[in-house]
């Protein structure tokens, strides 16, 4: 026995990167929005979420420290920290913790008020997938914060300013039951990129066999000089290009036919993949009546 290995699943169970500082996120969905972004940071952030306890046996007799039967739980200290690489009005206003903004100035206030008391999230990548709609995403939600590090900015001689932050978590009065932060962890999956079409016709041709997304290959036939073609990709990211022969046809136009036989194909693309549908239309003879 080697006391060397790791578990096989180790690299999809990684945090990378500096992670987002939002004011907003949806952990259903692992969407972002640009407007939520607070700042960008430098360095990552620092999150601790420390709990402090209360010892009943600290001062009975023949009762050891940190007996489990009389440890109670009283609260978290909950902070989150690191340096902003960019501020603006709102973000100022934020780190000043009592503020309003007041056209393009950021007005310190002596009084608190509980709307200063805001969410924060940090989301940050997790897992060996972190690209696509199904990418990995470890997210920490801070409820009720407040500056606790104040307005800090160090200038520097031909480069950036750095603004340092601090914030804290709070308690409410009125759910003091509930800690005020929350931890997500999604593992990233391997998405499926949809490459099919959800609907194929050609005038009022009667497709052989019918319709069906999984099926690539259909034949049909006409007497008419030309048909309209229609596809529709199953998702509205794919594109849809149509040749009749070598010849392009835009979607929901007429494809002209030669008699006898004519190959359309139907290629939908997505995400770099395609898939191509073939329909082998056979225009027939037309009969001169004398």
């Amino acid at each position: 026995m080697k006391y060397t290995q790791i578990a096989s699943d180790a690299f999809q169970k990684l945090q990378l990167n500096a992670g987002m500082l939002l004011s907003d996120f949806n952990p259903e969905t692992g969407a972002l929005k640009e407007d939520d972004i607070l700042a960008a940071t430098g360095g990552g952030v620092s999150f601790e979420a420390t709990p402090t306890y209360i010892d009943f046996g600290d001062d009975i007799d023949n009762v050891p420290a940190n007996t489990m039967e009389l440890k109670q739980l009283d609260y978290y200290d909950v902070k989150i920290s690191g340096t902003a690489k960019t501020a603006d009005r709102p973000f100022a206003k934020r780190v000043i913790a009592a503020a309003d903004i007041n056209g393009n100035k950021v007005m310190p206030r002596s009084v608190l008020k509980q709307d200063d008391f805001d969410d924060i999230w940090w989301v940050g990548d997790y897992s060996d997938v972190t690209t696509g709609d199904d990418a990995g995403f470890m997210a920490i939600h801070m409820k009720n914060t407040l500056s606790t590090g104040g307005f800090k900015i160090q200038s520097n001689d031909k480069g950036k300013g750095d603004f340092a932050f601090e914030f804290t978590a709070h308690y409410s009065i009125n759910d003091i039951d509930t800690v005020p932060f929350e931890i997500y962890i999604k593992e990233g999956t391997e998405g499926t990129t949809d490459v099919t079409l959800s609907a194929l016709s050609i005038g009022e041709l009667e497709l052989t066999p019918e319709f069906l997304a999984t099926v690539t290959e259909y034949t049909a036939t006409t007497a008419n000089e030309s048909d309209a073609i229609t596809a529709t990709a199953n998702v509205g990211g794919a594109t849809v290009a149509i040749v009749n022969g070598t010849t392009a046809v835009e979607n929901g136009h007429d494809a002209a036919w030669n008699v006898g036989e004519n190959v359309v194909t139907v290629t939908v693309t997505n995400s770099g993949l395609s898939k191509t549908y073939t329909v082998t239309v056979t225009r027939s003879e037309q009969v001169e009546e004398g």
